[in-house]
């Protein structure tokens, strides 16, 4: 038996094993989780084929790609898994509306290059949904029309960015076709509307910085390893000057060494730069940095269940409003940076223009807004730069992958939605340079948390009753980890005090975040309150509540000396400060 047919073997007996014991009474299996230690343990004793450094959304995707082929790979990220713009950006699994319209604007200059990316995009976006169920859905959005030219523009725009998701569908979730609504229903939902029409289409939202955990636990347990806060400090090359391995630190540990690979897969998003450049010194910079800026509102200004598109702005751009987590986010901004940055922050003038542009859509006053507002954020896009481009609207939206003449490998660009595709062609890439010819599985891979069947309905009435939980608490446990909520829940129920809630209006209990420390590689309080939970893009004023309660569940699992814990709370509740309006 080859190896690509072992893994595809194992995976499905795998899946057998969680669909058995999940029929029996305890309806969950337990998943064997590595811990951080371990896999930095197994990086010093392997070899691996391949070395990707970063852990966004396009590392884990080319993580899980190759444990889908056999490949062993280990994934290193500087900073913490989705720390960049993987955990930054609108939610939304799209074909981009935007692109479909500029592909049918004579002045547009790159109408083929957009028609394939919404094509691409939207072949991607139901297998996005597939793969994750609980993780994501499929929601309307509204595009509000104040004439009768602008509803049978839009709504015939609609329809062929459907028909073209029907043409390149190949399986996968279904989405429903457009429709044109009328005032009372939209009122129904967005109480503030001034239109009388408008017509729906359907896209698809998710969890992100969720999502990049669940990739990269599916990984580790097709035996992947993977570690945050490990930073590549050089390459290591043969007399060739062919690259064989890494020189990597130990953030946390505080202990460099070396890793061995047949090559380097470069997934650091907005930094690519840097590495290609430490490959070679005088490589052309090809990354544009472009910072989106979001906002956090309550439910009471959009609806629980419709998304709102601005299509034109007073100023000519776009403006998304989608629900969220119980409440409405708002986006997105495009500022050109001089540099890529870890944290960069949303600019007052960023912050004016949202504000300003929600208000005159709603005819709301701003004041008022202002003081509801509950949380801000701003992620780097990096976009890959053509020569002639002159702005950053003429920046090139696709994604590219380059070679280097010593073996690293460098994806470029690109969007969450497509990170399948683009894992995919890069490992298609690793293949060709280590002389490897494992073929593809080509069975869509389900994601850990999806390998057992459950009726989501029936499952949070099973996990009411077996934990004695409110509704809405288990229905958060199920969203958030899948069948993995039972592992989760386990913990929080194995010792009273692991049952305390860190905040009365947020489900996070103790027990949750002694799961997140060690098995999902929690090592600094931001961790938890911006990726492993979502609290701080939810309510930025709770953080402050809950955060040395946080730090202190830290100290004690983590075992931090008391010296240490001092200057870690400071340097740590720096960060916290940054974001206080």
């Amino acid at each position: 038996m080859n190896r690509v047919a072992f893994v595809a073997v194992a995976s499905i007996l795998t899946q057998r094993k969680v669909q058995l014991q999940s029929a029996g009474d305890s309806r969950h299996i337990h998943y064997q989780l590595k811990s951080r230690e371990q896999h930095l343990a197994d990086a010093l004793s392997k070899e691996y084929d391949v070395i990707i450094v970063g852990g966004g959304a396009t590392g884990a995707g080319v993580s899980l790609a190759c444990a889908n082929r056999g490949l062993k790979s280990i994934v290193l990220e500087s900073q913490d898994y989705a720390s960049g713009a993987s955990s930054k950006s609108t939610k939304l699994v799209h074909g981009g509306v935007r692109y479909m319209q500029q592909v049918f604007q004579l002045s547009e200059k790159n109408r083929m290059e957009k028609w394939q990316l919404v094509a691409e995009a939207l072949k991607e976006r139901s297998n996005f949904l597939s793969m994750c169920s609980y993780l994501t859905q499929d929601f309307p959005t509204l595009i509000p029309c104040t004439n009768l030219f602008d509803l049978g523009y839009y709504y015939f725009g609609s329809l062929i960015y459907h028909c073209v998701y029907l043409y390149y569908q190949t399986g996968g979730h279904t989405f429903k076709p457009p429709r044109i609504v009328g005032k009372d229903e939209i009122q129904q939902h967005f109480k503030f509307a001034k239109c009388n029409y408008g017509v729906i289409y359907y896209d698809g939202q998710f969890n992100d910085a969720r999502m990049v955990q669940e990739l990269l636990v599916t990984s580790s347990l097709k035996g992947q390893n993977m570690a945050n806060y490990v930073e590549v400090k050089s390459l290591l090359k043969n007399q060739e000057n062919k690259i064989v391995g890494v020189q990597a630190y130990d953030k946390i540990g505080q202990k460099q060494f070396q890793i061995k690979g047949k090559c380097v897969v470069n997934a650091t998003g907005g930094w690519a730069d840097n590495l290609r450049l430490m490959d070679d010194p005088n490589v052309s910079k090809r990354i544009v940095s472009v910072a989106g800026s979001h906002l956090t509102m309550p439910q009471k200004y959009g609806s629980s269940y419709w998304g709102y598109l601005i299509p034109k702005t007073n100023d000519g751009r776009v403006l998304y409003m989608v629900p969220w987590l119980g409440n409405m986010i708002m986006g997105t901004t495009e500022r050109k940076l001089d540099n890529t940055i870890n944290d960069p922050t949303v600019s007052n003038e960023e912050y004016m223009w949202l504000l300003k542009s929600f208000c005159d859509e709603f005819a709301i006053d701003a004041n008022e807004v202002a003081k509801d507002v509950k949380s801000k954020w701003c992620g780097v896009r990096p976009l890959v730069y053509q020569n002639n481009a002159l702005s950053t609207k003429e920046v090139s939206r696709t994604h590219e992958i380059e070679v280097s003449k010593s073996g690293l490998i460098s994806v470029m660009g690109g969007k969450w939605t497509i990170f399948r595709l683009m894992g995919e062609q890069t490992v298609d890439k690793v293949q060709e340079l280590i002389g490897n010819n494992y073929k593809r599985i080509e069975n869509l891979p389900k994601l850990v948390g999806d390998w057992t069947q459950f009726d989501n309905k029936k499952e949070i009435q099973v996990m009411m009753n077996k934990f004695d939980l409110p509704q809405s608490y288990a229905a958060y446990f199920l969203t958030t980890y899948g069948d993995r909520a039972y592992d989760v829940l386990k913990l929080v129920h194995e010792k009273p005090e692991n049952k305390e809630c860190l905040h009365p209006q947020f489900p996070h209990t103790i027990g949750e975040i002694l799961y997140q420390i060690r098995y999902e590689q929690a090592r600094k309080p931001e961790d938890i309150l911006f990726r492993r939970t979502r609290l701080g893009f939810l309510d930025q004023n709770a953080i402050f509540n809950v955060y040395e309660k946080v730090f202190q569940i830290m100290a004690k699992e983590l075992k931090w000396p008391e010296k240490f814990q001092k200057e870690f709370l400071k340097e740590n509740f720096e960060y916290i400060r940054k974001l206080e309006f």
